[in-house]
């Protein structure tokens, strides 16, 4: 074989090279992203029911604890579209002592799921609950919509300095003597010292969406007593999952 004849089956090499590569590049799938917004389902119909405990801690002069428990429900109902032009939830809340009282409804709240992450509007106030898709550690700023002032006597001061985080991701959860697979768990603040505590944590399992909250806000002057017996005044709000559909 000439020189001329070896250089136009280099260059024949080549370019079948070029053109097999073009060619398997254009047959490969496109990437796609697992969002995993199943781990809050927006279908019409869908609810979960809780079972709640919630404690009123005060002192006037002795120490006292206003516990109620009740059930508490929240629906997917009906969707609009805001002037975003983005459709939104409606979340209807009911409220019953047990289970052999009938359903009242208690309030209304709104759910927004865009490409990157879910917002409830709950009363006046709107939460960015999680971010898609989660990621161990992952942290954003979920507060980013609630009025915060630096005024101590602010209704919303509870809220501030927040910061959310997947504390857990696709793990192995207990809930009521069951085992959640895959679950999330997201830590939404969680700041104590002798005299504050502000607690939220939440729990999440693909087709339920949220199956445990626990939230405290407590505050006391005795630093000698433990928070478990010492608290002063605030709340402790704990619910957990008991039923759902689908």
């Amino acid at each position: 074989m000439n020189k001329k004849s070896k250089l136009k089956l280099t260059l024949f090499i080549f370019i079948a090279g070029i053109l097999f590569i073009a060619s398997c590049k254009k047959n490969q799938a496109p990437y796609t992203i697992n969002y995993q917004y199943n781990y809050y389902p927006l279908d019409s119909g869908h609810y979960v029911i809780y079972n709640v405990d919630s404690i009123l801690f005060s002192y006037n002069g002795f120490y006292t604890r206003d516990t109620v428990h009740y059930q508490w429900k929240e629906l997917i109902a009906d969707t609009f579209y805001d002037n975003q032009n983005r459709v939104n939830y409606r979340l209807e809340c009911y409220r019953r002592p047990d289970s052999t009282y009938p359903w009242s409804i208690n309030r209304v709240w709104y759910a927004v799921r865009t490409t990157t992450n879910l917002q409830i509007q709950e009363d006046d106030i709107r939460f960015v609950k999680l971010v898609f898709p989660p990621q161990l550690n992952e942290g954003w700023n979920g507060n980013e919509y609630v009025p915060i002032t630096n005024n101590s006597s602010d209704p919303y001061s509870i809220y501030q300095n927040w910061n959310y985080f997947y504390e857990n991701v696709d793990t192995t959860y207990s809930l009521n003597g069951n085992t959640v697979n895959n679950a999330l768990i997201v830590s939404e603040v969680n700041q104590a010292n002798l005299i504050n505590k502000t607690v939220r944590t939440e729990a999440y399992a693909p087709g339920i969406g949220l199956v445990y909250e626990k939230w405290e806000g407590l505050n006391k002057q005795n630093v000698i007593l433990g928070w478990d017996s010492g608290a002063e005044n605030g709340f402790s709000v704990e619910m957990r999952m008991w039923a759902h559909y689908p």
